[in-house]
């Protein structure tokens, strides 16, 4: 019984942190960086593309198998991004 219930906090554990929400950041595109329907179609729905420049607030992440896919909501539209490295990350003030 001890170990099913160790197994249990485990799994509710990694099912929180499987999605995340993100605050009070402003992500601003370091280089071209496609924007995906949802994160199930990444590198097959392309909604558009972000330019140096552009800046998105992050709305939640999510692990797709090993990726970590986050919603961001940006000027051009709603959609989904896989490469954060390609984004310089601030504090929104």
């Amino acid at each position: 019984m001890k170990n099913l219930l160790s197994a249990i906090s485990i799994t509710i554990g990694i099912l929180i942190s499987a999605c995340s929400t993100k605050t009070g950041e402003v992500w601003v595109a370091a280089e071209g960086t496609p924007v995906y329907a949802s994160a199930n179609d990444a590198e097959t729905r392309e909604l558009f593309t972000l330019f140096a420049g552009d800046s998105c607030i992050p709305l939640r992440s999510v692990f797709e198998k090993v990726y970590l896919h986050t919603e961001v909501q940006c000027e051009n539209g709603r959609g989904w991004v896989i490469d954060q490295q390609n984004f310089n990350i601030t504090s929104a003030s």
